[in-house]
């Protein structure tokens, strides 16, 4: 292969990002609504695809949570490379702390008033649920509820409102491993950064096993921005003309994203589980951003629902698994459950986006951000 030379050149920013997670939100949601029956148990579900298949593709969409996963640690750590002086300890030490604070603040922020909202509905529409998730002896059941609240239930394994909030100390911790990540590849190098990650994600065992499966994922994001490897992936050629060799590009990362897929889904899912989910991303975010997110019209749809990826993340399973399960699968069939979880989701996400804009919240946010991060 060579470096292009052809006027197509690609890039890979913050709207190929939310074009991404536009896509890794809708393979939530099929995941979540058909990984398998026992999803739908008890719902007159019409497959017009087999069953099977379906089950097959949404457990596989899986890799939804490695994808943010790439995305939040590419992102900081492009914000990183971009922003950060390396001239003195003190500075370095300084723009580092700022962005980590800066990062930690928007989530959190994010994630709050989304948690308040969804528990103040709570009280009135499935007011046991509290005494039920945080139990009712005070003030233990008061701290259950702040550390949900701050997105840390699942890393202190605590009781949570909803299981999809463990996502949230998952973002936490790539917020504070980034950095060192950073630090780590400048000093070492690409390689032996990835080796020494993988050694130790391979050989060494935590009790928190969601957090330690992502670890390689994490490393190469990090190495992925600091290399520009994405953009380099799509601005290679294969063959000189470029229309064949968009064609012959297409075809292989096709295939190789149809050969991850099988592997990953096979007897060596468990034994190389950091292994895919780390593999995965890149070529997956290789191939959509050079072939999928530039169609005119989708581009502009999964920007979109990128946006509002956050809420969705949040909202949906509330829909589907805590108050509203048999009319999430009232529609019968998966794709048209699908599109109405995801519409409903999607309004719901717009309002409380429009409610921050009423209440001035992020204003608030960049406020409290700049007084921190002096």
């Amino acid at each position: 292969m060579k470096k292009s030379t052809t006027s197509s050149v690609h890039a890979f920013g913050s709207q190929e990002s939310l074009c991404l997670k536009g896509i890794a939100i809708v393979m939530l949601i099929c995941h979540h609504c058909f990984l398998g029956p026992a999803r739908y148990k008890g719902q007159a579900v019409t497959f017009i695809i087999p069953e099977n298949i379906w089950n097959y593709v949404a457990l596989f969409f899986k890799i939804c949570v490695c994808i943010f996963a790439f995305i939040s640690a590419y992102g900081i750590t492009w914000k990183i490379k971009s922003s950060c002086h390396f001239d003195s300890a003190e500075q370095t030490q300084k723009d580092l702390r700022n962005i980590l604070l800066s990062r930690l603040i928007r989530l959190l922020a994010s994630f709050i008033l989304v948690f308040l909202l969804v528990d103040v509905f709570a009280l009135f529409y499935d007011p046991g649920r509290f005494a039920e998730i945080y139990g009712t002896s005070f003030p233990v059941c008061i701290a259950y509820f702040i550390l949900d609240m701050l997105g840390l239930a699942q890393l202190l394994h605590t009781p949570t409102f909803l299981g999809t909030y463990w996502y949230y100390s998952l973002a936490i911790v790539i917020i504070l491993l980034v950095p060192c990540f950073y630090l780590l590849i400048r000093k070492i190098g690409t390689v032996p950064f990835l080796g020494l990650i993988a050694v130790i994600n391979f050989t060494v065992s935590i009790p928190n096993h969601n957090f330690w499966r992502y670890l390689l994922c994490i490393a190469v994001g990090v190495s992925c921005a600091y290399n520009n490897t994405i953009v380099k992936i799509m601005n290679w050629d294969i063959i000189k003309s470029q229309k064949w060799n968009h064609l012959v590009k297409f075809f292989i990362e096709f295939l190789l994203l149809f050969v991850l897929m099988v592997l990953r889904q096979g007897p060596l899912m468990d034994i190389l589980y950091p292994f895919w989910d780390a593999v995965i991303p890149v070529v997956f975010a290789s191939f959509c951003c050079e072939f999928i997110v530039i169609i005119p019209g989708l581009r502009q749809l999964l920007i979109f629902l990128g946006t509002y990826s956050a809420n969705i993340f949040i909202i949906h399973n509330y829909i589907r698994k805590v108050w509203f399960y048999d009319f999430t699968y009232s529609f019968k069939y998966p794709l048209l459950i699908v599109m109405v979880l995801l519409s409903i989701s999607l309004v719901l996400s717009i309002c409380i986006e429009q409610l921050k804009k009423i209440i001035h919240y992020n204003s608030f946010t960049c406020l409290l951000v700049q007084k921190i991060c002096k």
